[in-house]
């Protein structure tokens, strides 16, 4: 392949994110990266370029039904956080937690608690709808909750046995076993891959930290201060995801009873994990081998229908509406996702480009014919895979590409199998928190209500520091071959980053004018 084409690889996905960037429009930046990479795969022909854009790379990946299932959860996400709001079922549990959480720190923590009880999915799926109106009440900014969600969303899920990136991460590692000659049993290295996966695990203490401590830094310390001031929970210009206008929804000054919350989350709960057990057989395959057999995004769904049905039920029993009028609210509620799911639609025709284009075989030729240190080689293979996964948006995609490369390469020079799939996902994970054409990144956008493009250039700041911090902890591991001594290291690193951050922070918005904010906003409408 000659330079020229490998350079071009390149083009649609650093325009779609440069564009995104300066423009604040993702909708348009990825329709334009998409007609650019068809351009470029046409040979340059403007013409036939655009009815191919469709037939080739966006109108494919609506044919798997796992791309569908995602679509049509985001939609039920929707109608069941408008059913939440017209029942009145956030205030209700708001009230109830104000009892024993009296500060905006506390119903923070509180959610990155609450995330352990989704670890069975990405936890920026349900952890923002659930957890949003205890926020809102709480006067948390939109994108604090969206940093909250996206961090602990795709790390958590790569960490869990249950998840679907469990067994996904554990087959990529069989595969490589098999390869070597060292057997078939991915799981026998699951836990060596676990705790080498310096990224998520420092991510998940970043997280952590910023909660309890209130170390927040750049834009998302100044979203903070602004919900603290003027009781706004996004920044003036900000265009979220989705929107909501309030019609409909409950008062929230009223007393509305806990059961409006906990009849419909136990629903979920019972459906999801019915469907997780039927479809898993759990009396041939137990628990593990339940979710591990199931299709879990298809329990997902069916508890997050099951939920907003039983939102209509309880608004029902109340006489807030009739049934047909509460079904017409759910319904109401799905409409807002359109535009989430168009960008899900153009993000996924993007990564079919990018693929076209040969993208990942370009970057994984380069980390493989290029002489490093075997010391330095998980820190390699780390900053590779962050790269390829911020360019692409797929933190899976990524792990694919690179675990026949650095499994083998790390086995080689006796620095283990475990730490080379580990630095393969890790970078995939590091360069897909960073990227806006990430779908986990557009999740916790829209599980948030906040601006995808000012969550991202908020908890960017965040994950730069986690990645520099995990890059040293590889550095450490290879050069060391001492876990403990990385591991510590790291965090210490990503911890002590955050604290001088923060510290410039409140040096250069300390004194920020939020009432001439408030008035340079209402001018400009």
């Amino acid at each position: 392949m000659s330079v020229l084409s490998q350079i071009l690889a390149f083009v649609p996905a650093v325009l779609v994110i440069v564009l995104a960037l300066i423009t604040k429009k993702t909708h348009f930046s990825l329709v334009i990266g998409i007609y650019v990479g068809t351009v470029i795969l046409c040979g340059g022909n403007l013409l036939t370029a655009f009815p191919v854009a469709f037939r080739d790379y966006i109108i494919p990946p609506l044919t798997s039904a796992g791309n569908i299932r995602t679509l049509i959860i985001i939609v039920a996400i929707q109608g069941l956080a408008k059913m939440l709001k017209v029942t009145g079922a956030g205030p209700a549990m708001a009230g109830l937690i104000k009892k024993g959480i009296k500060t905006k720190k506390g119903a923070e923590v509180l959610t990155t608690v609450a995330g352990f009880g989704f670890i069975y999915t990405e936890p920026c799926f349900l952890l923002g709808v659930v957890m949003r109106p205890i926020t809102e009440a709480y006067k948390v900014a939109k994108i604090k909750l969206a940093y909250i969600c996206d961090s602990l969303g795709c790390n958590m899920a790569a960490l869990s046995p249950v998840c679907s990136y469990g067994p996904y991460y554990v087959g990529l590692i069989a595969a490589e076993l098999t390869a070597l000659g060292l057997g078939e049993d991915g799981w026998a290295y699951y836990g060596g891959y676990w705790i080498h996966n310096f990224y998520s695990l420092i991510a998940i203490a970043a997280v952590y930290f910023v909660c309890i401590t209130g170390k927040d830094i750049g834009k998302l310390w100044l979203a903070e201060k602004r919900a603290d001031v003027t009781g706004c929970l996004t920044a003036p210009g900000d265009e979220p995801l989705v929107v909501d206008n309030g019609e409909g929804n409950a008062d929230e000054t009223r007393q509305w009873p806990v059961r409006n919350f906990a009849i419909p989350m136990i629903v979920m709960l019972i459906t999801l994990f019915g469907c997780v057990f039927w479809e898993g057989d759990i009396v041939t395959n137990g628990v593990i081998g339940a979710f591990r057999n199931c299709t879990l995004t298809l329990a997902i769904l069916c508890g997050l229908v099951a939920a907003g049905f039983a939102c209509i039920v309880v608004g029902a029993c109340e006489k807030l509406f009739s049934v047909s009028e509460g079904f017409q609210k759910w319904l109401d509620g799905c409409n807002n996702a359109m535009g989430i799911v168009m960008i899900l639609v153009l993000a996924w025709g993007l990564s079919s480009i990018s693929s076209a284009l040969d993208l990942k075989g370009i970057v994984g030729n380069i980390i493989a014919n290029t002489g490093f240190p075997p010391a330095l080689i998980p820190a390699v293979v780390f900053v590779v895979g962050a790269v390829l996964s911020f360019a692409t948006g797929s933190s899976w995609g990524t792990a694919a590409l690179l675990m026949p490369v650095s499994v083998p390469i790390c086995y080689e020079y006796g620095l283990g199998v475990a730490l080379g799939a580990a630095a393969a996902i890790a970078g995939g994970l590091f360069g897909d928190h960073c990227s806006p054409i990430s779908d986990t990144t557009i999740k916790a956008s829209m599980a948030s209500e906040s601006d995808h493009i000012a969550h991202v250039s908020s908890q960017l700041p965040y994950a730069l520091t986690c990645g520099v911090a995990t890059f040293l902890a590889y550095l450490v591991e290879g050069l060391t071959k001492s876990l403990i001594l990385a591991l510590v290291i790291g965090i210490a690193a990503a911890v002590g980053a955050i604290i001088v951050q923060n510290k410039m922070t409140v040096k250069k918005y300390g004194n920020y004018d939020f009432n001439a904010e408030l008035t340079a906003g209402a001018e400009q409408k």
